[in-house]
């Protein structure tokens, strides 16, 4: 009844009632295995096309449903055990304009065992639109992680991972360790430098 009010087309395909099909996810996947300066890491997807698409449509217009039908697509991907999963901790003013860590609930949709012991102690500039060099100096000593741990670390979208490097030095910094770095989707290799 509500798709017949409100309809959903896939944005690969358009199929009837899908935000994106099984078989366009499929055809979007990667080689999940992923490499930054510094760090390798699991991600579904590359961001681009209907991926970006969604995620853009979930975090810049409250569009929800995207976010459980990515949140969907990752569930099954990474091997998850019990370690808690920190994700960056939006600044104030992402929060104040979304009401939301898009990061934090795609993670929670995905089944990831969700810590709150990082937080954010300086503010920051958005990252997009920053080179490699700007962006690993906007987000330096952004983040603190409240108590000694073993956790997986999860963002969205990981770039030039100036924000995962930035995680893991709060984790280890705390006497923690990282089990494990995930994402939805990432850029090119390429586009990260």
């Amino acid at each position: 009844m509500f798709s017949a009010i409100f309809p959903v087309f896939c944005l690969g395909c358009e199929k009837f009632n899908e935000f994106i099909c099984f078989e366009c996810a499929k055809a979007a996947r990667i080689n999940p295995e992923q490499k930054r300066e510094g760090f390798s890491f699991h991600s579904s997807f590359r961001y681009e096309g209907l991926i970006a698409e969604a995620l853009h449509r979930a975090k810049q217009q409250n569009q929800f449903g995207y976010l459980k039908v990515m949140a969907d697509l990752v569930r099954h991907s990474p091997p998850l055990d019990e370690n808690p999963c920190l994700v960056p901790p939006s600044t104030n003013k992402a929060f104040r304009k979304r009401g939301f860590n898009p990061s934090f609930e795609l993670a929670k949709l995905a089944g990831f065992n969700m810590s709150k012991e990082i937080i954010r102690i300086r503010q920051t500039d958005y990252q997009q639109g920053l080179d490699s060099s700007s962006r690993q100096s906007n987000i330096e000593n952004a983040f603190k992680v409240k108590k000694r741990g073993n956790f997986f670390l999860f963002d969205d979208v990981v770039t030039t991972g100036a924000t995962i490097r930035e995680m893991r030095r709060a984790v280890e910094d705390a006497g923690g360790e990282v089990a494990g770095i995930f994402a939805l989707c990432s850029t090119s290799p390429k586009g990260a430098n």
